[in-house]
């Protein structure tokens, strides 16, 4: 098992993610195009009971006439829009739960293979909402560390109500369904779902995915994991190949700076700053475009400059906090803090819960 490892990692020099571990779980795509051309494919058989072509799904995205065997890298925009294509198509107002309990972590490419290599299921979640905007281009994925419970919630107020909730399903069916490959058994994933909606008049298929513990109308939509299921053991984890794809995994983010909405390429180059963190119009210059110009796009896309510097500097904090032993007062100072105080109050306002109190449960 070893020796397939390093020879995975080889081929991944090389970028042929068609790798040794591959046999267990069956061919897995390589790239972010490749899972998006998953996503299509997987959208389509979704919908083939309201005979719709691949043609009206990708309607609007530039690429009707693309080959249907061929790679597609989509953008946000373009996703954004097939998927509104097939809520509009199919009037299914269940249609991300059906799609997401068919999206495996199996399916997530070189992505999918880094938080499979994953020593636990909490290591896993933490992968997940890393590279989400490579998954899900168009959400962001927040982590908050509660007494009882890990909360897991979606941030997506930018989109269209419609298209917000469907996000939403899919990502916490695909949580669902990708958890009997994790854990190489049937296990309860989550511990309890809300959603920050009416209910539907049927239900059923919510109960079928995630359990009895289904909560509508709730504040926001979040799913909870029970700190002792985050400590579950993932049955294909080995840290070789973990150490491999992470790498592989940063390498890709980093070089696709072309790609992605505008928030998604401030983050990397924000993750990429180490402590001395750019100013707006730092970035955008590296972005090769005006202030004004970045922060209208920044508000289209429902984000602002600060908020962005602050979601990095919350993830950094957690990676710091959860991962190694370093003081507080050196973690704020990573971070660009003039002080532990300040450091404190911004983690605070962050996540409703302190540095040391996510140090304690971490240990």
């Amino acid at each position: 098992m070893k020796r397939s490892y390093i020879q995975a990692g080889e081929e991944l020099n090389t970028l042929n993610i068609r790798v040794k571990y591959s046999h267990l779980v069956g061919y897995i795509p390589p790239t972010g195009g490749v899972m998006h051309s998953y996503y299509i494919s997987t959208l389509l058989q979704v919908l083939e009971p309201n005979h719709v072509s691949r043609a009206q799904l990708l309607d609007g995205t530039g690429l009707e006439d693309a080959d249907p065997q061929a790679a597609i890298n989509l953008t946000a925009l373009q996703l954004n829009t097939a998927c509104t294509n097939a809520l509009e198509i199919s009037k299914d107002s269940q249609l991300g739960l059906k799609f997401g309990s068919q999206i495996s972590i199996a399916s997530q490419g070189i992505f999918g293979y880094a938080m499979m290599a994953s020593a636990t299921t909490g290591d896993a979640l933490k992968l997940l909402v890393r590279y989400n905007r490579v998954i899900l281009p168009s959400i962001g994925i927040e982590l908050q560390w509660h007494d009882t419970a890990l909360e897991l919630w979606v941030k997506a107020s930018h989109l269209p109500e419609a298209l917000e909730r469907f996000y939403t399903e899919v990502l916490y069916a695909a949580i669902i369904n990708s958890g009997s490959i994790l854990l190489g058994r049937e296990a309860t994933v989550t511990k309890e779902l809300q959603l920050g909606y009416a209910p539907p008049s049927d239900i059923s298929l919510y109960h079928k995915i995630f359990g009895s513990e289904v909560r509508f109308n709730a504040v926001r939509s979040a799913t909870f994991f029970d700190y002792v299921h985050l400590d579950s053991a993932i049955s294909t984890s080995n840290p070789i190949a973990r150490d491999i794809f992470r790498r592989e995994c940063d390498r890709l983010v980093s070089r696709d700076t072309n790609g992605g909405m505008v928030s998604e390429r401030v983050q990397e180059i924000l993750l990429q700053a180490g402590s001395e963190f750019p100013t707006c119009a730092k970035v955008a210059m590296q972005l090769h475009m005006s202030e004004s110009t970045l922060q209208r796009h920044l508000q289209n896309e429902g984000n602002r400059y600060q908020h962005l510097l602050d979601q990095v500097r919350y993830r950094l904090a957690m990676e710091y906090l959860q991962g190694t032993n370093l003081p507080v007062v050196e973690i704020a100072n990573l971070l660009g803090f003039s002080d532990a105080a300040n450091f404190r109050r911004s983690f605070k306002r962050w996540s409703t819960t302190t540095p040391s109190a996510v140090r304690e449960a971490s240990n």
